[in-house]
């Protein structure tokens, strides 16, 4: 037994230290595999509020617009304004804290039964994007006016997120658009901050086992998305299947590791 015990007290040593350097299996740059990813499902409504005005409504928000140009604040603190086209289509500007975001096309087919919205921009590191969302009708209404539900989403440039894990702290990045959040494994809001990121933008991150962890996005008090993930058995691709924040409008995402 004494000609042992150094021997077993060695191993354990060593195991301990190896353990203190492992990688989190979390760590690294994932890139968003749109192919592989379903990211359609959203809802909204758009009714006729009167004098001209249009009432939008989804699971985040709901405002009162008038389509001739003029700016209104969201409940998520963005500027939005809408045009309406000769042709019945629509043009939307967002912009945040003065600096332009996207500016998205919103067309319905001549049957009615289709809208699809084309938003362009230029991300804060200089990329552009060309996204393209189609939407089928869900309840009756004339031209834009009526329920809407997202069948399809093509992302030209869909980004990355680096994930630093040090303990307990865990620090999410995404380079494209400069933000990040400094977060802790302890289920509780920790603010996020960038220049295309609303005011009271936070993520709760709980870790539900050695590859898996939960994210729950707030804007201040009010759910955004519930998201799960899991890190494949070869350590090459992160999934995720999500919510909105009502648990509603299921989403999925698979993210392939880059480094």
């Amino acid at each position: 037994m004494s000609s042992k015990a150094p021997f077993l007290a060695l191993v354990a040593c060593c195991c301990a230290s190896s353990l203190a350097f492992a990688q989190s299996p979390f760590d690294g740059t994932w890139k968003l595999n749109a192919a592989k990813s379903n990211l359609a499902g959203d809802t909204m409504t758009i009714e006729d509020a009167g004098n001209g005005a249009l009432k939008y409504t989804d699971s985040d928000q709901t405002y009162t617009f008038k389509p001739d140009g003029s700016s209104i604040t969201t409940p998520m603190g963005q500027d939005q304004s809408f045009v309406k086209g000769a042709d019945g289509s629509y043009t939307s500007t967002v912009k945040l804290r003065g600096t332009l975001l996207s500016t998205s096309t919103w067309k319905v087919a001549a049957d009615g039964h289709t809208l699809t919205i084309e938003s362009k921009g230029t991300k804060p590191n200089g990329d552009a994007f060309d996204d393209f969302t189609t939407y089928t009708r869900t309840a009756p209404g004339e031209g834009i006016v009526g329920g809407w539900k997202s069948t399809q989403v093509k992302l030209s440039s869909p980004n990355s997120i680096s994930i630093k894990t040090d303990g307990d702290d865990v620090t999410l990045t995404i380079s494209a658009i400069k933000a990040s959040c400094q977060a802790r494994w302890d289920g509780k809001d920790h603010g996020c901050s960038g220049p295309t990121l609303v005011d009271g933008l936070t993520v709760a991150l709980t870790k539900t086992g050695p590859t898996t962890f939960k994210l729950v996005e707030k804007k201040k008090d009010k759910m955004l998305s519930i998201e799960r993930y899991r890190v494949a058995k070869d350590g090459q691709a992160l999934y995720m299947k999500g919510t909105n924040g009502e648990g509603k409008e299921p989403f999925t995402e698979v993210w392939d590791k880059q480094s």
